[in-house]
């Protein structure tokens, strides 16, 4: 399951979170703002996606990742 970072205020995180929805992708929300759970490794961009500790994208480069990644299957 992945994991999505996001943070308070941001719309590329809405946009984000709604498209994995969307797309029926199984992946577990963490807002940084009123989390006490960080990301595994520091990071300076909002949403962030990981796959338990590796990062696979920032941004609406997760949307991109997630197309290529559903064509694979």
């Amino acid at each position: 399951m992945y994991t999505l970072f996001t943070a308070e205020n941001c719309t590329q995180c809405a946009q984000v979170e709604l498209f994995l929805i969307e797309n029926k992708i199984a992946f577990r929300k963490v807002n940084v703002d009123q989390s006490a759970e960080s990301p595994p490794i520091q990071i300076f961009a909002f949403p962030a996606l990981f796959a338990e500790a590796e990062l696979l994208g920032y941004g609406s480069d997760i949307i991109e990742y997630a197309k290529k990644k559903s064509q694979t299957r």
